[in-house]
């Protein structure tokens, strides 16, 4: 029986309670579920092992975005340290997460729609850009394992007990002025890297509202994670068709047609879902939105 890989589940901070107390139980909290996931790969299946790969990135994600939540509080060498470890966590990581949703995206987008055939050739020549890249293997979860030990004692050494509330209040000013900024740049015209900046930013704000709040969540931050997943799944299509087209040599050209073709509309889809839900997210301008989510935490 395969192991059974479970997301993180990160306790918010409570508003009343002493800061720096909260903040260290709840990250060494959250390292921990990682160490325990981790410990699961020697009796994982691929798809398992592909799991403990992903949810280990979304992990050190959400806590880069607790360490930019905290950032005005935070002596400027605590969080360059906090920061470039949970870095060292994930980017060993990213290859191998990169490799397998592009297999994914390249499933979910021929089914039904591409011969059998073509999908069996365009899925061996993406394994075959795979094999030519770096592999995750066990050494490197090792690694990641050590990093983690070392990120525990960075968060037990830092001085958090320089934050306040009016810190957190701030970081989601920051946060959300920013998310606008960039909301605005990327749904002028949809180019890939503009999407990308944004789709950063909008995980970054909903795993900050996760460090805060367990209910009494505003309605347009119930939209973040819809809007995080179609602009995750706009960028997978992107990242698919540029692969394929660095590497266009490698496949039949009647395939990378038929392929383009899919990508065009279920682009076309996504952004039409993008900009429905940017519409309703944003109504609120970031200030307000600060604001909100500042006194929801708060009462």
């Amino acid at each position: 029986m395969q192991p059974e890989i479970e997301k993180s589940q990160p306790r918010a901070l409570r508003p009343k309670a002493v800061l720096a107390d909260e903040i260290r139980r709840s990250t060494v909290e959250l390292l921990n579920q990682m160490r325990s996931r981790l410990s699961l790969r020697h009796d994982a299946n691929p798809e398992s092992w592909h799991e403990i790969v992903h949810q280990t990135r979304v992990d050190s994600k959400r806590l880069r975005a607790l360490w930019r939540l905290l950032k005005p509080g935070l002596r400027a060498a605590d969080y360059r340290r906090l920061e470039k470890l949970s870095k060292t966590v994930a980017s060993p990581l990213g290859f191998s997460r990169d490799a397998h949703v592009m297999q994914e995206t390249l499933t979910r987008l021929a089914t039904g729609n591409l011969p059998a055939e073509g999908f069996r050739r365009l899925q061996t020549g993406l394994e075959s850009l795979a094999q030519s890249g770096q592999a995750t293997d066990d050494s490197v979860l090792q690694e990641v394992e050590w990093a983690l030990i070392q990120l525990e004692r960075a968060v037990c050494n830092a001085q958090l007990g320089r934050v306040r509330p009016k810190h957190i209040r701030q970081g989601l000013m920051q946060i959300c002025l920013r998310g606008e900024r960039l909301a605005h740049a990327a749904l002028t015209d949809h180019a890939m890297e503009p999407l990308h900046r944004w789709r950063k930013w909008v995980k970054i704000l909903l795993f900050e509202t996760e460090w805060l709040l367990d209910s009494n969540r505003p309605v347009w931050v119930v939209q973040l994670k819809p809007l995080g997943s179609m602009l995750g799944w706009l960028h997978d299509l992107d990242v698919l068709a540029d692969t394929l087209n660095s590497a266009r040599g490698r496949f039949w050209q009647a395939d990378l047609e038929s392929l383009s073709q899919q990508i065009a509309t279920a682009r076309a889809r996504a952004i039409d879902e993008i900009d429905a839900l940017a519409v309703e997210i944003y109504a609120k301008k970031a200030k307000k939105q600060a604001k909100q989510l500042y006194e929801s935490w708060q009462y």
